[in-house]
């Protein structure tokens, strides 16, 4: 019995100095720099498994650029909640798919590029890498407690998915459409009209989709982000502008600063400037709404959890 505690007591304490080294002071670089590692040589090992010319043409180095912007950006959500590794993993994996490689296709399907062989193998390294960093942050970038499970996280979202938090949900994928469209005929400059009226028929009318199937393409893509930022919001409790810019930083680096980054040798430089710029004011906007309609207050999450407290406290005296 001696024997077993002692045990139990090394490996728990073994587990705390390795969570401190990798929290606090060098290792708070380390772990993003790691991850920025692992990104690259995943993508990078895929893409020579699907194409080896295009393996070629990229630059490790941007590659590696872009797993350390992702590794910075997920840190905060990654340290400060209490996720087990199922759960960390889940999430994770499923935000990166849904804003990385899935994202680029949604965008792929609105400008009517086709969706052959040539993007296919675009996509697919950028899936493998999204499940490898998903599995990388658990224990790159581990927090102090394992409590959250995906049963817990399940039930949360239950609770959540009501007739209120549904119509939140709608509203804002129908921000995400409407800021989306105004950011593009108004910073687009690939556009030959002079006036934002013509613009915005002008994108509406681009061939093969029809001006409803983008409007519904569009406000499925916001439904998607807001569902996945939507368990940050129940766990990570900040105030409202630290969750704007927490989850605003991570929503454009995943979406839009990564790619574009990882791909920068490829985009002329005035073009990527537009993609960047659009990007940062849409994906903070788009946060900036969805943090309104679920954010919640650590003070007031606090208030929250102690009256729950006390009425039941009350009702076990009754």
């Amino acid at each position: 019995m001696l024997l077993h505690y002692s045990a139990s007591f090394q490996k728990n304490s073994t587990q705390k100095f390795n969570i401190q080294m990798l929290t606090s002071g060098p290792g708070k670089f380390l772990a993003p720099t790691s991850l920025g590692a692992g990104y690259a040589v995943a993508k990078m090992l895929s893409l020579r498994a699907v194409d080896a010319e295009l393996a070629i043409a990229q630059d490790f180095f941007y590659q590696f650029l872009a797993g350390v912007l992702l590794g910075f950006a997920l840190r905060p959500v990654a340290n400060m909640i209490y996720w087990k590794r199922s759960s960390s993993i889940i999430v994770f994996s499923t935000f990166l798919i849904a804003l990385g490689p899935l994202g680029q296709t949604f965008r792929h399907l609105l400008w009517g590029t086709p969706l052959n062989d040539a993007f296919l193998s675009q996509i697919i390294p950028e899936v493998i890498a999204a499940i490898f960093v998903g599995m990388m942050v658990t224990f790159l970038l581990p927090s102090s407690q394992q409590v959250i499970g995906p049963g817990f996280l399940w039930r949360r979202l239950k609770q959540e998915i009501n007739i209120p938090g549904t119509v939140k949900v709608l509203g804002c994928g129908f921000t995400y459409m409407l800021l989306f469209i105004i950011f593009q005929i108004t910073f687009d400059e690939s556009y030959s009209a002079p006036f934002w009226s013509d613009r915005l028929q002008e994108l509406l009318h681009l061939p093969p989709l029809s001006p409803y199937s983008k409007v519904l393409l569009l406000w499925g893509q916001g439904i998607l982000n807001t569902l996945m930022l939507l368990p940050f919001f129940l766990l990570f409790f900040r105030e409202k502008v630290e969750l704007t810019v927490v989850l605003g930083s991570l929503t454009f680096v995943v979406a839009d600063f990564a790619p574009a980054f990882a791909n920068i040798q490829r985009i002329e430089p005035l073009l990527l400037l537009d993609q960047v710029f659009v990007g940062f004011c849409l994906q903070f906007l788009f946060v900036a709404t969805a943090v309104f309609c679920f954010g919640r207050n650590q003070q007031k999450q606090q208030a929250n959890n102690f009256s729950e407290k006390s009425h039941s406290n009350q009702k076990t005296n009754k």
